[in-house]
């Protein structure tokens, strides 16, 4: 059964003598990226996804009957401007989405970023890369409101309450050093966590996920720290074994044992850091 055209196909209908007509829209590449854009961006009208898609379905289905007298890509595209400038559903929706893929493309140049959160710096793990088709799915994501290009080709993204984020464009072999390093502290966060879960094992109380009543110690790696804590599934009204049980306190005294440095949390959890 051939597929149906959802209710908006008539007011998208272009005469066919327009074919060939130029596309001042953008490149091919360009409008390719455009689409791309705009097919992983949120919409808050969950339709809008299928208008795109439909839209460009049609273009494809013309473009093989007129034997690529026209790009694709470069044909949808300016059949969404012309549908963003009219009153259909999503109109004024889909319109910013691809003022905010535009101005992105404008604003993402480079291939590599390094990316920092206005208040840190770059060492202790804290600086991450970025390539640049993900922040270019993010700026289209935030909207162009919240994405600045600097003169350097630097990219900054304000948060919705307060402070911001910069991407800093970097070469390729700084971009390879960076997600080496970042590797390797992974890796040796995960062999660091394996050794810490190894050693209490063998002297306290570890918890058993598949019990449905599961309490121990929990030891879990995030970044370049280690945490310990406590689990109950059924707080239990007496004293705490993690507490005023000694459990907490073992634990400590295993770790520095073992040459590790301990830092009380707030919340009562261990961290071990690198």
């Amino acid at each position: 059964m051939a597929a149906r055209a959802p209710p908006l196909a008539p007011a998208l209908a272009v005469h066919p003598l327009e074919y060939a007509m130029p596309s001042p829209v953008m490149s091919e590449t360009d409008a390719n990226s455009l689409l791309d854009l705009l097919r992983s961006a949120p919409f808050s009208a969950p339709y809008l996804g299928e208008t795109i898609d439909w839209i460009r379905r049609s273009v494809q289905k013309e473009a093989e009957q007129a034997r690529g007298l026209f790009d694709v890509d470069v044909e949808a595209l300016r059949r969404l401007d012309a549908y963003v400038t009219g009153l259909g559903p999503g109109a004024a929706e889909l319109g910013r989405r691809l003022s905010d893929a535009r101005h992105a493309l404008e604003a993402v140049r480079h291939d590599h970023y390094l990316w920092l959160t206005v208040g840190q710096g770059a060492s202790g793990g804290t600086a991450q890369v970025s390539r640049r088709a993900e922040l270019l799915k993010l700026a289209t994501a935030v909207g162009s409101s919240r994405v600045a290009a600097g003169p350097t080709g630097a990219i900054v993204i304000t948060s919705v309450g307060s402070g911001s984020t910069v991407f800093r464009p970097v070469g390729p072999e700084v971009a390879h050093q960076l997600r080496d390093a970042a590797r390797e502290r992974k890796e040796a966060t995960v062999r660091r966590t394996t050794a810490i879960r190894d050693l209490l094992a063998q002297h306290v109380r570890m918890v058993d996920w598949s019990d449905p009543q599961a309490v121990g110690v929990v030891v879990d790696g995030s970044d370049t720290t280690v945490t310990v804590s406590w689990w109950e599934s059924h707080v239990a009204g007496g004293p705490s074994l993690w507490t005023e049980g000694g459990v907490r306190l073992l634990c400590t005294a295993l770790l520095a044992d073992r040459g590790y440095t301990v830092t009380l949390a707030g919340d009562g959890t261990l961290r071990i850091a690198a």
